[in-house]
Order: C-alpha cells, then structure tokens, then sequence
C-alpha cells in the first residue's frame, strides 16, 4: 500500500479473496477474512490455503501487503493440509542421510531426525 493508503482505513473486503504468497514465492492460498484479538489488538489474515485448511497470519508474519500478500516466512502444506514451518535446510556439498519414516535429509552426525523425531542412528 502506499503511504497515502497507509494513513488511512482500509476495508476488510479490500484483502478478503487476495493472494498469500510465502517467502519463497510459493503461493499458499487466499485471504478469506481478517481477524482481530481485541484483547491483545492484534490483527491477523484468515488464508484458506490451497488444502483448504484455515490459518491465520498475524501482522508480523506479514512483510508486505499490494497485489497480494507476502509473507516473511516459508509456509510447507503437508498432504493433510495442515501448515508447517519447514525444518532448517541443510547445505549442498554436507554428508547427508535420508530418515526411513518420512524421507526427511538429514546431516551425516545427526542422531534424529529433524521432521519427524525418528532415530537415524546406523
């Protein structure tokens, strides 16, 4: 929004419906409501995902709001439709090994797995 729109109160209806794009340019859903914790007044995004789960986005995972809404985060949509935040990515060119429950890399030293806790001990 530009400074000018930022000064001002902005409809609900204005974000109901945009585009939630994650750090990585991953589109996660769509906006279907905004949220409000009048108790801590705080403000959040509803995003119905693509797995047709709901979620909300507080403000502070939110970097920017124009054509859609980007995220400062990355979003991982398990097959069940329900979000997580991905596990730490290991770099190229480091010993890895690939955990028997869930197919998960892992470093080379690692003892478990870091998705899904299962021992990788050989």
């Amino acid at each position: 929004m530009s400074s000018k729109e930022l000064s001002k109160f902005v409809p609900t209806q204005r974000f109901t419906g945009m585009q939630v794009v994650d750090i990585r340019g991953i589109i996660v859903g769509k906006v279907k409501d905004v949220s409000v914790d009048f108790q801590n007044k705080t403000l959040a995004f509803r995003v119905t995902t693509r797995n047709n789960a709901e979620i909300d986005m507080g403000w502070d995972d939110i970097l920017s709001v124009e054509d859609v809404v980007l995220l400062k985060k990355n979003i991982d949509l398990e097959k069940s439709g329900t979000p997580t935040i991905p596990s730490p990515s290991i770099p190229v060119g480091l010993a890895q090994v690939i955990c028997p429950n869930c197919g998960a890399s892992s470093p080379a030293q690692a003892k478990f797995c870091p998705k899904c806790g299962t021992n990788i001990t050989k």
